[in-house]
């Protein structure tokens, strides 16, 4: 799956904006479960640090598909998840008919 992810990055067109970043924010400002969080941009990739109140890797999975549903276009997205041991990642990418698409690295412990 990683190499299907990389394959999809470089046949879109990555965007990073105050739209996306506001939108991201405000949605994990809206969750209870969140502890914390930190949204760093690098090299057109959104990394976002989050620290559940209660984690477990079933926990990060419903809160990732609650922002991957509010984050996603409708025409494309994909991800994929990596468990590091104390923490889960996910690589998560979606775009619009046009190709604009941006990037996120979600780390959630």
């Amino acid at each position: 799956m990683y190499r299907v992810i990389n394959e999809y990055l470089s046949k879109v067109n990555l965007d990073i904006s105050n739209d996306i970043y506001e939108k991201i924010d405000i949605f994990l400002k809206s969750e209870e479960n969140i502890e914390k969080y930190c949204i760093n941009v690098s090299f057109k990739n959104y990394i976002v640090d989050i620290k559940l109140a209660d984690f477990s890797v079933e926990e990060a999975a419903r809160e990732f598909l609650r922002i991957s549903d509010h984050m996603s276009y409708d025409y494309s997205s994909m991800h994929v998840r990596y468990n590091e041991g104390t923490r889960v990642r996910y690589r998560f990418v979606t775009c619009r008919e046009n190709k604009s698409a941006f990037y996120m690295d979600i780390i959630f412990s």
